[in-house]
């Protein structure tokens, strides 16, 4: 290509002189083309260019729809451990060993809930005027009372081991 960009400019610059006053771009162009096919060139320059824009375009569109199903199917995935955490407790078990996988019953885990935010002491919040929670939990969990925030344990979860 890059030699094919050199030679239009070789010959261009020659027609241009050769020209001179009686410049015509018409002309110019017929002449460029039958001496270096600069037409054809161009022509798969532009098919490569729209090409590729409409490859950009389908890109992004089969991207949003491969991420729409991928939050889709994490919500599947969750509903599933919520059913089987169901199962779990319908059936009094902890732990039920299956020959695909084996499926135990987790604690909740802790978490600092916020109930109001500006009730809690800024030495406990970060710069951006939002409360440090792992703080805040940590401050819970040593026994001390902070005005705006609680405990708050989350619903038990489901862990999961294939096999």
């Amino acid at each position: 290509m890059h030699t094919n960009i050199n030679l239009i400019e070789h010959v261009a610059g020659v027609l241009r002189d050769m020209l001179g006053d009686d410049f015509d771009s018409d002309t110019f162009l017929d002449t460029l083309d039958g001496e270096t096919d600069v037409m054809d060139i161009i022509g798969r320059l532009v098919a490569d260019r729209e090409e590729a824009k409409a490859f950009a375009a389908a890109s992004k569109a089969i991207a949003a729809e491969y991420d729409g199903r991928a939050r889709r199917l994490t919500d599947k995935a969750a509903a599933i451990a919520k059913a089987l955490g169901a199962v779990l407790d319908a059936t009094g078990e902890k732990k039920i060993a299956h020959p695909l996988a084996t499926i135990s019953r987790t604690k909740g885990r802790r978490s600092c809930l916020i109930t109001d935010e500006s009730a809690v002491p800024t030495q406990l919040c970060r710069t951006t005027v939002t409360p440090d929670r792992t703080a805040i939990l940590a401050a819970l969990e040593a026994g001390e009372t902070i005005p705006g925030a609680e405990i708050q344990i989350g619903d038990p979860g489901v862990s999961v081991r294939v096999k």
